[in-house]
């Protein structure tokens, strides 16, 4: 077609790019998510830790579930039992209902439409102290906080047009309401009462699909999104005298089919729009539906697990990976009695091998 030879160039360009940014690898640090362990017993949450550790995971990855002073203790307790174990503690903070004066509408999946650009922010700024200071007294560490979760979708920031591509005035308005929700956080955060050397690390992005059917419902090149926070009327957001970006969180799930293809595609195209020099934090890794194994080459799911795990060793010389978050403890890696599965064999078996 016409455009080949165009296309023809611009690969060859990226795969220029790509390779100046070749780096000797070093291995990325293994890390397990399970959302919401908080509001568990603490029977299960010491077992979940545990387990987490023993399969040598460096990291642990969760966040509150509310600003409520139970809420809060509860939270505080998850952290102490996770430094236990000896864990590094990534925290996700997101906005919550509490943080809004506004009405807020309950969508299609179940929970409140929040937009950031509504949230209030000296709710939030309260909020994020009482939890900060909770931590503080209790003498426990936090390493790394990522700010959002997948708010380049509708769902997680309702900032996102639900029905159609964002406009240059839309696409302004996230850029500002996320912006601003980083600057409060990590401006607190990196406090010298808190955490001044705690990293900072932006929403996983969600990667919504532009080829499929229906409403869009999210960015369109969200990691090209997330780069122009670098100057939004005249701020950077990423950097300043308050506070540094050590990180792009990025959520990656792989097509059971096209591991390698999917995740590679996936990585690629947020490094050439993000650049080299802040590693991507892989905050969720793993695939979306446990029924989809074996898959159509009738591998099993370890088998699945280990061909990612090779694809993004593969893909670490010429890609700044940061730690990977598998995506999750409780229903991919142990079953409803906690029993560890057999694919949490091949975690163990990774996490060994980078440790040598």
């Amino acid at each position: 077609m016409m455009f080949n030879g165009r296309l023809s160039g611009f690969a060859c360009i990226v795969a220029l790019t790509m390779t100046m940014w070749a780096a000797p690898a070093q291995a990325s640090e293994l890390g397990i998510d399970r959302s919401a362990l908080s509001s568990q017993s603490a029977a299960v949450q010491q077992k979940t830790l545990g387990d987490i550790q023993s399969l040598g995971a460096i990291w642990f990855r969760d966040g509150p579930t509310s600003g409520s002073a139970q809420g809060v203790a509860n939270f505080v307790n998850e952290v102490r039992l996770a430094k236990q174990q000896h864990l590094k503690f990534l925290m996700n903070i997101v906005q919550m209902d509490e943080d809004y004066d506004v009405p807020l509408q309950t969508h299609d999946h179940g929970w409140k439409a929040k937009k950031l650009s509504q949230i209030d922010l000296a709710k939030f700024t309260q909020r994020f102290q009482t939890l900060l200071g909770a931590l503080k007294t209790d003498g426990l560490t936090i390493d790394a906080v990522e700010f959002g979760n997948e708010d380049d979708s509708y769902y997680y920031d309702a900032d996102v047009p639900y029905d159609h591509l964002a406009t240059a005035e839309e696409l302004h308005t996230w850029l500002h309401g996320y912006g601003e929700f980083l600057k409060a956080g990590a401006t607190i955060l990196h406090e010298p009462r808190y955490y001044p050397d705690a990293k900072v690390i932006t929403f996983g992005i969600a990667h919504g699909c532009d080829q499929c059917a229906g409403p869009p419902k999210h960015l369109s090149n969200p990691a090209r999104v997330v780069a122009m926070l670098k100057n939004v009327d005249g701020f950077n957001y990423l950097s300043n005298s308050s506070y540094r970006v050590d990180g792009y969180g990025t959520h990656i799930y792989a097509s059971p089919n096209d591991i390698a293809g999917s995740v590679t595609r996936t990585l690629r195209g947020d490094a050439a729009a993000l650049g080299p020099d802040k590693p991507l934090w892989l905050t969720e890794w793993g695939f979306l539906d446990l029924k989809a194994f074996p898959n159509k080459k009738s591998e099993t799911l370890s088998q699945c697990l280990q061909a990612f795990l090779d694809t993004l060793d593969g893909l670490r010389a010429r890609i700044p990976i940061g730690p990977m978050m598998f995506y999750r403890y409780d229903s991919w890696l142990s079953d409803a009695s906690g029993k560890l599965l057999p694919q949490a064999k091949v975690l163990a078996a990774y996490a060994a091998k980078q440790s040598r």
